[in-house]
């Protein structure tokens, strides 16, 4: 059993319905809500529930949590988790959030946070276990745990407060040398998403299924008839780093992100669409020459898939600009978000904040959410981060027909990119490093990236 550490959190209740009479029309406009952040906190959504009644995420300004109740408008905050050790890296992060309100991630070790109790709960030591992915009901939890011989963990799915590690493949059937692997997202079904991690410390995708006995997991790796351990692979897809998977709720439709090796030419990254009851993938390929591409970048990320196969995510580049998208089910194109939705008004003026980050989408695919970053009209306001919800299925945001502007990148050199890393402590790093990075842009903020 784990050593199970619970603590009262600092909580605070915020009713929206206090705010609406003098902020009612920066909350809600156009099928689009915002969360309330009057101090401009830098509230970011970071997941949603499949029944999108709850939103979390994190706080930039005190570095805590947040779990968010759409229907009652009620925030529950967490703070971050004070260590004994003063030298230790302390972080929390939420990564997915259950139909009850039960949230996972990391507060230093790992952790769940709960709204109804207002309690986070860690579990074992910092760095012993990693909690990525909760099933809808909150049945089952996935991540890794970590035995101090390996840095890149072994798969676990958490069930009534015990760990189980989820079985491996044979390094003569996936092809290349696994150096551990790790789980990220789980179904009620318990048909579980991750990657493996291979000698070239990229991570082609996976899947685990729960067989017939109740009791058994069967690994399939699904990116294995497309992922080229070597640039001189003669597979038919050259693919590299196919990590970050997220699944549906119902366990049908997997989003991979992946990096396609592309010779002299360099590498293409974007995502696909894979349908784990038919083994068919769909991948997304960005041409560089489309208008939507030219001026912000051809990156491709997806980040959120509801039960009927539609993507949400952004694309530009990773640290920006980032413009919001919707992949529906059964297209084979992109949109982006503020073009599906041109009522929604809002969507585009995310996007002119080259920081448009959609990161979820409900099970029926009506809630899509994210952040954004603002700057201001007005010089001497200050530029901030929010969390918006979009409803694809109000009239409002339908809205009419008329084109949106194109994204133009008015100045490229004042769009933000990575100038130095440092560590926690002010050491200047060359490369991102285990445990949390200061990224200096070179518009003059700060962000923190963390390694585990």
């Amino acid at each position: 059993m784990f050593n199970t550490h619970t603590h009262n959190m600092k909580k605070t209740l915020l009713s929206i319905a206090a705010l609406l009479a003098s902020a009612n029309a920066a909350l809600a406009q156009n099928g689009i809500t915002e969360l309330p952040d009057a101090d401009h906190n830098g509230l970011t959504i970071t997941a949603m529930s499949p029944n999108a009644k709850f939103v979390a995420g994190s706080n930039a300004s005190t570095f805590g949590g947040f779990i968010f109740d759409l229907e009652n408008d009620k925030i529950v905050n967490f703070d971050v988790n004070p260590s004994s050790d003063p030298d230790a890296d302390v972080d929390l992060q939420i990564k997915a959030i259950a139909n009850n309100g039960l949230a996972v991630g990391w507060n230093g070790p790992a952790a769940t946070f709960d709204f109804n109790t207002q309690k986070c709960t860690t579990y074992g030591a910092t760095d012993q276990y990693l909690f990525n992915g909760i099933s809808p009901s909150g049945g089952y939890i996935v991540g890794a745990r970590y035995d101090g011989t390996q840095t890149e963990g072994t798969p676990c799915i958490f069930h009534d407060g015990t760990p189980r590690d989820l079985p491996l493949p044979s390094n003569s059937f996936l092809g290349y040398e696994s150096a551990g692997a790790a789980a990220l997202s789980v179904a009620d079904n318990a048909t579980i998403s991750g990657y493996f991690v291979d000698d070239m410390a990229t991570r082609p995708a996976t899947t685990w299924a729960l067989l017939n006995d109740g009791a058994t997991f069967f690994p399939y790796p699904v990116s294995r008839p497309y992922f080229a351990a070597t640039a001189e692979s003669s597979k038919p897809y050259a693919m590299f780093s196919c990590d970050q998977t997220t699944m549906s709720p119902n366990g049908k439709w997997l989003i991979i992100n992946y990096e396609k090796f592309l010779g002299d030419s360099g590498s293409l990254i974007s995502t696909a669409r894979y349908n784990l009851q038919t083994d068919e993938v769909e991948f997304f390929t960005p041409n560089e020459e489309d208008e939507r591409f030219a001026e912000v970048g051809a990156e491709v990320y997806g980040f959120g898939v509801s039960d009927d196969g539609t993507v949400v995510g952004f694309y530009g580049g990773a640290y920006g600009p980032r413009v919001g998208f919707i992949w529906k089910a059964g297209e084979s194109d992109i949109q982006r978000l503020a073009t599906a939705f041109p009522g929604a008004t809002r969507l585009a003026d995310y996007d002119e904040g080259y920081f448009n980050t959609p990161c979820a989408i409900s099970a029926d695919g009506r809630y899509i959410a994210g952040f954004a970053y603002i700057s201001p009209e007005d010089q001497d306001e200050d530029e901030y981060y929010l969390s918006w919800v979009l409803d694809t299925q109000d009239p409002d945001a339908a809205g009419s027909a008329t084109a949106v502007a194109p994204i133009v990148v008015k100045d490229k050199d004042k769009v933000a990119k990575i100038k130095a890393l440092y560590s926690l402590d002010g050491a200047r790093r060359n490369t991102l490093s285990k445990g949390i990075n200061i990224l200096r842009m070179s518009d003059g903020k700060s962000l923190k990236k963390l390694v585990k």
